[in-house]
């Protein structure tokens, strides 16, 4: 793997980690105006229409019809965690969000071993108590985590703490489905099917946003296909273990933007928490990377 091409990954996926955390930004300013469910059903269509653009641009591979149950699944996935990931995120410090969606990989770490029947290694459930640990210091670490900050609703943190699970069993599904579907197409197939599911509850009390929250509301989709695509095309040319250390920046992107657009200062358990969970991903891609060939 040439140095050149290591470098074009390393802007790429950075470049995606501050779409996805821009994204998330978006989400969080259209919570005072918009209600969770036209969130996220402003996301998903918008994702899927500049998906579908930029597979009509490039002559990619469209959703096949074959494919269609596969796509009805992920979309009921979809609609489950990000209607609880945008629930969270207007209530919660973006940091804190961010910094518990990152224990997704634990998660499907124990998805394995229940579902699959995986052994999980002495290792690894370290890793896992790891990141039980740091969420428990989030969530539980007391002091002041935002200035003026009152602490937040309890059913926005069991939101901020369900979404990852969600993920990682969206990620084990499609783990299972990416052989036969190119990404692009299988993200917009997704996404259209989730706005369409989700279009009953968030036509309810219908709100037309105005000003900046029309540009949100526009760009919020933009910023999601366009952070997906940019993290696909750098994950390609990265290995695994410096894109973690790219996916983990996320965390320093959503504390600045909450500093920057929210006026949030994260208190050290956030920081202490996130470490854990950090350190306990680190764990798990590391017993998770395949021995090197005897020679």
């Amino acid at each position: 793997m040439t140095q050149h091409k290591i470098g074009s990954g390393i802007a790429l996926a950075a470049s995606g980690i501050v779409m996805l955390v821009a994204m998330d930004s978006s989400a969080k300013a259209l919570g005072e105006t918009l209600t969770t469910f036209q969130i996220v059903f402003a996301r998903c269509l918008g994702a899927a229409l500049w998906l579908a653009l930029f597979v009509a641009a490039t002559r990619g591979e469209w959703p096949r019809r074959a494919n269609f149950g596969r796509q009805v699944l992920r979309a009921v996935m979809l609609v489950i965690t990000a209607g609880m990931f945008f629930y969270a995120v207007p209530r919660l410090p973006l940091a804190v969000v961010g910094a518990l969606g990152m224990t997704a990989p634990l998660y499907v770490t124990l998805i394995g071993a229940v579902v699959f029947r995986e052994r999980i290694r002495p290792a690894a459930w370290l890793g896992l108590a790891l990141g039980a640990t740091g969420s428990a210091v989030i969530i539980f670490g007391g002091g002041t985590m935002i200035a003026g900050w009152t602490g937040g609703e309890p059913l926005a943190w069991l939101a901020a703490v369900l979404a990852p699970l969600c993920y990682a069993l969206t990620l084990v599904i499609l783990k299972h489905h990416s052989e036969r579907e190119a990404p692009a197409a299988m993200t917009m197939a997704q996404t259209f099917l989730a706005a369409v599911l989700v279009l009953p509850l968030a036509a309810q009390d219908v709100v037309v946003p105005t000003g900046w929250a029309a540009v949100l509301t526009v760009l919020i989709g933009l910023l999601g296909a366009a952070g997906f695509l940019l993290l696909i095309n750098g994950l390609k040319r990265l290995p695994v273990a410096v894109f973690a250390v790219i996916d983990y920046s996320g965390l320093l992107w959503a504390g600045l933007f909450g500093f920057a657009f929210f006026g949030e200062v994260p208190g050290p358990q956030l920081w202490i928490g996130g470490a854990l969970i950090i350190s306990a991903c680190v764990l798990a891609a590391h017993i998770a990377r395949p021995a090197s060939p005897q020679v």
